[in-house]
């Protein structure tokens, strides 16, 4: 029985500290399900500020050094001056972006800001094609399947299944014209079923990985922190 009784980790040793450390940050979150305290907001600043941190540091060391001080000092020491040119130039750029602060100079900050922006619909618009294309050539299914006779009903039925679900998911959307008939005005009510039922589906995923996360902390907890049952 004894070994039910709560007996949480030694503070002396680094490994108990971390684990009392990140139980109270635990426990301080969970607050806020009572109401937002004291607590609770000095744990969010505290997450928000290593946030951040990690942010600045993953950006210099992931960024900043590999990717543009490296080449550049490279360069100037072997006489690439291309990769220097290119290092000059991305420094300029990246300095225009604080023009945004001074009514002169905000100027600047909306020339390379319409570069980032172009650039990064170009790069989207192509990672759209790149996925949404093979999607819709998949699309094009048979409701007749010529197979094994085992299973050439269940290819057919499952290709008609999905061609009622995408053509009525289709209708819904489709407001070139009012939906008065009744073919059109049927099928778009059964498009916007399937909708719900995805959209519920998404939610319910939702809902599974907050509850995972959830009990992933109740777990440590019991076992790591208080180490009931150990």
């Amino acid at each position: 029985m004894a070994s039910w009784l709560p007996h949480p980790p030694s503070l002396l040793s680094l490994a108990g500290f971390t684990i009392w450390l990140s139980a109270l940050s635990t426990l301080a979150i969970f607050s806020f399900l009572y109401r937002e305290n004291r607590a609770f907001r000095m744990a969010e600043h505290i997450l928000l500020g290593l946030g951040v941190g990690f942010t600045v540091a993953a950006t210099i060391t992931g960024i900043l050094l590999p990717k543009w001080w490296d080449p550049l000092s490279t360069g100037m020491r072997t006489g690439r001056w291309g990769d220097v040119s290119f290092g000059v130039l991305a420094l300029a750029l990246g300095l225009m972006w604080y023009g945004v602060y001074h009514k002169r100079t905000i100027w600047l900050s909306r020339i390379v800001m319409g570069l980032t922006v172009g650039a990064g619909a170009g790069i989207a618009f192509k990672a759209e094609i790149s996925d949404k294309l093979p999607q819709i050539v998949a699309s094009f299914k048979s409701p007749y399947v010529r197979s094994a006779e085992s299973t050439a009903y269940n290819n057919s039925l499952s290709n008609t299944i999905f061609l009622i679900v995408l053509f009525s998911v289709l209708s819904y959307f489709f407001f070139s014209i009012e939906h008065k008939g009744r073919t059109l005005e049927k099928s778009s009510r059964l498009g916007r079923s399937f909708l719900m039922i995805t959209f519920g589906i998404f939610f319910g995923n939702t809902i599974m990985t907050r509850l995972a996360v959830f009990i992933e902390r109740i777990w440590f907890l019991l076992s790591d922190w208080l180490r009931i049952g150990s």
